[in-house]
């Protein structure tokens, strides 16, 4: 419990401005009364609230659970279990994130029947996963990480040759969604213990980067559905 203090003093620094500004904004250039006044204030006080507890609750639970599964993995001796698990936490992670539930949701209000139902956030789950994969063999191997990525982007910039031209802006919106508030900690805490057990002497070198390929994933993938879709069609 000894984190609630830090936890509340960093929402409170980093919210405060944005509120401020908006509430300014309501009452200096838009129409308002005090009806729109007290919930605009309301909902202020309870996004505030509900920020202090998602980052309360991912420092208490979702890291410290991340750091330990990826400190133990290690000690099987295993690196193909390692890689496994990281597909697993790529699956886990960003089937819960909501920002891809969010992103789903907008693109099929703007564009009804573009994408089959379902197959956006899967090809973004898959996306994550397979390069979560990737990146473990990377730290298991000490890859550089620009090994993997010029690679990467090869691939991706000739999906985006291929892929219509409405898939790109969903594509690589769909790799900022799937590294959202609740999968980019557990990543990054996965991805710590493993090195953390492994011992290597370069950790901030093999520890990071897991974060970029997963955001990578996520846009080859979607744009290889929408060359496929676009064949189909």
């Amino acid at each position: 419990m000894e984190h609630w203090r830090e936890t509340l003093g960093e929402v409170i620094k980093s919210t405060t401005p944005i509120v401020a500004f908006l509430l300014l904004l309501k009452l200096t250039l838009l129409e308002f009364d005090g009806h729109d006044l007290a919930v605009a204030v309301l909902g202020s006080i309870m996004a505030l609230t509900g920020l202090f507890l998602f980052l309360y609750g991912a420092r208490v639970g979702i890291v410290p659970f991340g750091e330990r599964l990826g400190a133990k993995l290690p000690n099987y001796g295993s690196v193909l279990l390692v890689i496994l698990f990281g597909v697993i936490v790529g699956l886990a992670v960003t089937v819960a994130e909501p920002n891809v539930r969010v992103l789903e949701t907008q693109v099929d209000l703007a564009s009804p029947g573009s994408f089959p139902p379902g197959s956006l956030v899967w090809a973004i789950v898959l996306g994550v996963a397979v390069f979560m994969g990737i990146g473990m063999i990377r730290t298991a191997y000490q890859l550089p990480l620009v090994a993997v990525l010029i690679p990467s982007y090869v691939l991706l910039f000739l999906f985006l040759y291929l892929a219509p031209a409405q898939f790109v802006p969903v594509a690589f919106d769909s790799g900022g969604a799937a590294t959202g508030p609740l999968s980019v900690p557990f990543i990054l805490a996965f991805s710590v213990g493993v090195v953390s057990v492994l011992g290597r002497a370069n950790g901030v070198r093999d520890s990071f980067g897991l974060v970029a390929l997963a955001s990578i994933g996520p846009v080859i993938v979607v744009l290889l559905l929408g060359v496929m879709i676009g064949g189909l069609r």
